[in-house]
């Protein structure tokens, strides 16, 4: 049966008010009440229970924040228990408690997410201080969940308003298009600058490949809305001066889908909104958002992906200087047959000389 522990007060370590609920699952009487005793003193919430069962039934009535778990459980061990919790409650911090040194627990408790180990015996400090780690690595794991839902949600509601834009678009030439992107970007200007000039450098490079002029227009057109689904992206995001995070690129990456399915609502537009969605795969499969390889890839999205490229490099970026002609090109032969088709970057450099800013 669980035994609950309630603290009558709380205290501080360094500046974190410590009111967190621990689960503490041991099969030794003598065990759970020395570490609810040190737990308990310290200003924390406890439940203690004797093995997996009780621990399960503990967290489904109430949810832990941290789980100090004992490895060696009767019946299902510490690491059975440790992979249940973590199904259960995602945000638990996971603490493996052993007398033993068992190089596949731990491997298995690292692909699980467990934490951290103590290694019996331990002292009150290494406990208390394991603990903290990692209620902290908890409220840190809550902090960016609720901010990606945050951004997730602004995300959302400009995709809608984009959608409902091009669904009432009358024509989708060049020239209407270019139009709706200036009203899009009126808080970014030279978003749209960017999609003028990488859509007129994807023409000539099309017309360099020998295109005819129907798919010529298509491309055109895919080019200039290639970005289109970076709109719906936060500002915070877009704008932010420096690396992202991984959670902010893994964010920034749905902009190929959300903008092709945005573009995708005009009939007309359903290979452009192809062209948007696969601009930023890559020729050796290591693109986004689907992976696709070689030919594979539409050709407008290739054309897209190697001007696209050029020009924010020789234009630059609020955390990137622009660079020469010369670096660009020499960037882009570097990364041709990985990120880019050799053939189209072959093609670019015959022509791109025509598009060298003046200043580089």
């Amino acid at each position: 049966m669980a035994e609950p522990c309630m603290a009558h007060g709380s205290v501080q370590q360094g500046t974190a008010f410590m009111s967190a609920h621990i689960l503490v699952v041991d099969d030794e009487p003598g065990i759970r009440e020395m570490l609810t005793t040190w737990l308990v003193s310290a200003g924390y919430r406890c439940t203690a229970v004797s093995d997996a069962t009780e621990a399960i039934t503990a967290m489904q009535e109430r949810p832990a924040d941290v789980a100090l778990v004992d490895l060696a459980l009767p019946g299902k061990d510490g690491v059975w228990l440790a992979r249940e919790l973590r199904e259960l409650q995602r945000d638990t911090a996971l603490i493996m408690v052993t007398g033993l040194q068992r190089f596949d627990a731990a491997v298995e408790g690292m692909r699980i997410g467990v934490l951290d180990y103590l290694l019996k015996p331990f002292t009150r400090r290494q406990l208390l201080e394991a603990v903290y780690r990692a209620d902290e690595w908890r409220l840190s794991a809550v902090r960016i969940r609720e901010e990606q839902a945050r951004l997730q949600r602004e995300i959302d509601r400009r995709s809608e308003a984009l959608t409902e834009a091009f669904q009432e678009l009358e024509y989708a030439h060049a020239g209407a298009l270019e139009s709706l992107l200036v009203t899009l970007n009126t808080r970014n200007p030279e978003a749209c600058a960017h999609a003028k000039r990488v859509a007129k450098m994807a023409v000539a490079l099309a017309q360099a490949l020998a295109v005819n002029d129907a798919d010529l227009m298509e491309i055109e057109r895919g080019a200039l809305l290639h970005d289109i689904g970076k709109v719906a992206m936060p500002d915070a995001l877009i704008h932010k001066p420096g690396p992202l995070t991984e959670d902010e690129i893994a964010i920034i990456r749905t902009h190929a889908q959300i903008g092709h399915d945005i573009v995708a609502v005009v009939p007309s537009l359903k290979e452009p909104a192809r062209i948007v969605l696969y601009s930023h795969e890559s020729w050796d499969g290591t693109g986004y958002p689907t992976g696709l390889t070689g030919d594979d890839i539409p050709l407008g999205s290739r054309i897209t992906a190697v001007v696209d490229t050029f020009d924010a490099l020789t234009w630059g970026r609020v955390y990137r200087d622009p660079v020469s002609y010369a670096r660009a090109a020499a960037e882009l032969v570097r990364c041709s047959g990985t990120q880019f088709d050799p053939l189209v970057v072959h093609a670019w450099l015959r022509v791109a000389e025509q598009f060298q800013p003046a200043a580089a």
